[in-house]
This record gives C-alpha cells, structure tokens and sequence, in this order.
C-alpha cells in the first residue's frame, strides 16, 4: 500500500504519529512524508527532517513554499496534487483540520481538497504538542496500536535536536503521556488517534 503523510513543517509527522509511519513502514508500506514549509534555521531543520524520516524508515519530500507565503490557495492544492499523481496513495494522513496552527489548517484543508475526487481514505491527526487550546474537540474516531514502536517515535522526535532544545523534556513527556492515554483508551500500551474525512472499503482489505 502506498502511503502519503503529509505535515506543515519538521517534527509535525513524528510527533503526531510517528509510531503509526514505523508501523506502516515495517508492514511493508510504503511512505512517503511530506512537509510543506520550513519556517526557521531552513537548513538544519531540514538535515533533522531527513534524520527523522530516515529513523521511521520513510521516503521525505518538501513542498518548498515560503513561510508567509504558505497559504490556502491554488498554489497549494496544485501541488498537492502534483504529488498524489506522482505517488498514487491509497491512504493519506494530514492534520486536523481545527489545529491551533494556522499552517496546520491550511495545509489539512489543500489536502482536501486535493482528495475530493481520489478514492483513497483520508484522516486527520491530533494537533502537535505543545499546542493551543482551541473551542472544539478532536473526535477519536480510529487507533493504531504503536506500543511496539513509541521508542521509535520518541527517536524520531528527538532527531529534530533544535526543536528539543527549545521544548526540552516536557515536549517528549507530552508526546508520549498522550500516546499512553490513547493506549489506555483501546487496552494496549501506546496509541495514536485519528479523526476519519474517509475511509474507503477499509474492512474489506486482503479479504
């Protein structure tokens, strides 16, 4: 199965669902992250983007568009399809589409749009930690099981050293207390939770 996950800037994917891109990966899919901008020090972040990526086994790809500049427009849903013509998914994951984060909306919002007339399932990841409180809620709707790959995660996330460096311990405390409340939600040790735009003949697959 060919997997895209796509995330507005480095860190995003690892601390939203990196043990679901390992999980993936180690089932034999494959993945492909793409990040959309890089909003500071452009070159080490992008070195700790390929080291993250690298640590979770995935193929990396940046859209390359300027910070402020990163809006939702055509530009942006025009090169989101470039990619889903270029790579043909069959799963797609993005943010939640009511993050704090305006990058994170837009960037849900183009692969929306992209998806319109694509048959391949769609879901919406928890926003980053640390985050803003926002008025709504992200409704739990599927889970992934990442007990076996939460140290993976945690790597992955620590490989973004800038971003550690300013967040420091609590970041990776946040990321994995969250991991172990949605484990704890479904029985299992560690888990990541998606919200669902689309599933398509899901409980049909291999059948």
């Amino acid at each position: 199965m060919k997997v895209l996950v796509f995330g507005a800037h480095p860190d995003d994917l690892e601390v939203g669902m990196g043990g679901t891109i390992a999980k993936h990966v180690d089932k034999g899919d494959e993945v492909t992250m793409v990040i959309g901008t890089v909003p500071s020090q452009t070159e080490q972040r992008r070195d700790e983007a390929r080291r993250g990526a690298e640590i979770l086994g995935s193929a990396l790809r940046f859209l390359d568009v300027e910070s402020d500049e990163f809006e939702y427009n055509r530009r942006l849903v025009g090169q989101i399809d470039d990619i889903l013509k270029d790579v043909g998914p069959e799963l797609i994951y993005t943010h939640w589409d009511q993050d704090s984060h305006q990058d994170h909306n837009n960037l849900s919002r183009g692969v929306i749009s992209a998806t319109r007339k694509n048959r391949c399932s769609v879901l919406m990841y928890e926003q980053t930690i640390p985050g803003g409180i926002v008025p709504g809620g992200f409704k739990a709707q599927s889970f992934v099981d990442v007990s076996d790959y939460i140290h993976r995660k945690i790597e992955s996330i620590r490989a973004h050293e800038s971003q550690y460096a300013h967040h420091g311990d609590l970041w990776l405390q946040g990321v994995r207390g969250r991991a172990s409340y949605r484990g704890f939600q479904i029985n299992v040790a560690y888990a990541e939770a998606f919200e669902v735009i689309k599933e398509i003949d899901v409980i049909f697959r291999d059948r």
